[in-house]
């Protein structure tokens, strides 16, 4: 009577394995569909409750699906830039902390996924600039292993350029910093994305800070010729202030 059972058992056991396919496949379908809706929600954030939105949504597509890298680090994108628009000190770094927790998971999750190590090393360097330079020279080494992962997974990755290019910048000479290794690196990011605008302003600001006008200017400009935003919920604040950079170049 042992292989009849066994036999019997074999048809609900497949439909147990089938079941559970068809749920994973309908978990990971309304993760994608989260992703997609929290993007567009994203990418339109400088219009009403839209990134305030892209929160709530990856946090309730969290809730179901606890452990997809994918929504870790786009809810750390989201945080980032919400903590970006507070005033607060103390409420800008708790946002911080929040985003930066996120993101080591997702990295954590998926070692090789590269937007992962951009936010998480951007929201090291957004803590580091609340805290104020002095406080926060321990995150340079860590923040830019991050970025040189970024580029290791994606050599083509604008965006890790303009975070290596502005910490040149930023940092005293005495920990690192070089401002025409800066102005090397922003160039290349803007090469990489010509029609990310906010390479540009960067850009601009490091040649002033080499005296290079001409360079400012040249940078500036482009951002008017850009068509089509790679995100156009910081491009019209890069439009204002490439304006009033290019006002006082013109004073």
């Amino acid at each position: 009577m042992l292989f009849p059972a066994i036999l019997l058992s074999l048809p609900f056991a497949a439909a147990v394995v089938g079941a559970q396919v068809a749920a994973s496949n309908a978990t990971l379908a309304a993760a994608s569909a989260a992703i997609a809706a929290a993007d567009r929600l994203y990418f339109h954030r400088q219009q009403g409750s839209n990134l305030e939105a892209s929160i709530a949504l990856l946090e309730t597509q969290l809730k179901r699906a606890p452990g997809q890298p994918k929504l870790l680090w786009r809810l750390g994108r989201s945080l980032l830039r919400l903590g970006e628009r507070r005033q607060g000190r103390k409420e800008k770094l708790a946002i911080y902390v929040r985003a930066e927790n996120l993101l080591r998971r997702a990295v954590d999750l998926a070692p090789r996924e590269a937007e992962a190590h951009y936010w998480l090393g951007l929201a090291m360097g957004r803590r580091g600039q609340t805290r104020g330079i002095i406080k926060s020279l321990f995150l340079v080494g860590p923040l830019r292993r991050e970025m040189r992962t970024v580029l290791e997974i994606d050599p083509k990755h604008g965006g890790a350029h303009h975070v290596l290019g502005e910490m040149l910048l930023e940092i005293p000479a005495i920990a690192g910093g070089d401002k025409k290794a800066a102005v090397r690196e922003l160039e290349i990011a803007a090469e990489l994305d010509p029609d990310c605008s906010a390479h540009f302003t960067a850009l601009a600001e490091a040649c002033l800070a080499l005296g290079e006008r001409g360079k400012a200017k040249a940078a500036l400009e482009r951002i008017f010729a850009i068509k089509t935003p790679a995100d156009p919920g910081e491009y019209d604040d890069n439009v204002q202030e490439a304006r009033q950079m290019l006002k006082k170049l013109e004073n």
